[in-house]
């Protein structure tokens, strides 16, 4: 017979291995939830839509994008924010306002806040830290997500991962991959806001979401992004994301 302690071994062993493979499958499900989420460089023209009880708001923009540490923004309508940028280069979080000609830096913990005041945050615009690489996780029992069953990932930020939540759950479609909500989480561990991957379309050969609402405040607000047009660009490089590119962006 099998000694406890040899028992007690074997069963910490299995244990562990199975932590192991779950994170495994985790990394996995995410990776490929990512680059079907589009981490390609890219060019897009984006409207936002963003509805509270007091008012309604439409932002259009303009956007390029070098994997999830390169980002430029620009606002082209409405006409009195138009022509403001922001870009993410790296760490390094920067507005620029053609009214005053002058570029700011700005903490990343504005990367947290919300953005131009909808329910979208800086990260979500500018993008954010990469759920697969970023996190640790957990795998857990698989949960239905607006009528899909979802893989069901909760995500929690690595000590180095410069965000400002406790964590992100993720639920990944389990039929093709792609992410159909994010659910993000204060450190108290209220629920600070919720995303919806509505709609994916295959533009440029690629498979992308179209169409994402944000809600906050439990549904009494919400926000929805919608990509009018998108297209590759492989020709841009880190050396586009910079101040001077800022202020000479051009039609």
């Amino acid at each position: 017979m099998l000694s406890m302690n040899f028992k007690l071994l074997l069963s910490l062993y299995f244990f562990i291995g199975t932590i192991s493979i779950s994170a495994q499958n985790a990394i996995s499900i995410l990776e490929r939830a990512e680059k079907m989420n589009n981490n390609l460089s890219s060019y897009s023209e984006i409207e936002i839509i963003s509805k509270n009880p007091r008012y309604t708001k439409k932002i259009s923009l303009r956007t390029w994008s070098l994997d999830s540490d390169y980002s430029l923004v620009e606002i082209t309508s409405p006409k009195r924010d138009s022509g403001m940028v922001y870009m993410k280069s790296g760490k390094r979080l920067f507005t620029y306002s053609p009214k005053t000609n002058r570029i700011i830096k700005l903490p990343s913990s504005m990367l947290a806040q919300g953005w131009m005041g909808t329910d979208a945050q800086f990260d979500n615009i500018l993008g954010t830290a990469s759920l697969s690489q970023d996190f640790s996780h957990e795998l857990k029992m698989a949960i239905t997500i607006n009528n899909d069953s979802c893989h069901f990932i909760r995500c929690v930020p690595l000590p180095e991962t410069p965000v400002a939540h406790d964590h992100i759950d993720a639920f990944i479609n389990k039929q093709n991959g792609s992410i159909n909500r994010l659910e993000v989480y204060n450190k108290k561990g209220a629920l600070i806001q919720q995303i919806d991957f509505l709609e994916y379309k295959i533009i440029d050969g690629i498979q992308i979401p179209i169409f994402i609402n944000f809600s906050a405040k439990k549904g009494t607000q919400n926000t929805e992004l919608k990509i009018l047009s998108w297209k590759k660009r492989p020709d841009l490089k880190q050396t586009f994301f910079t101040e001077a590119t800022m202020k000479n962006l051009g039609p």
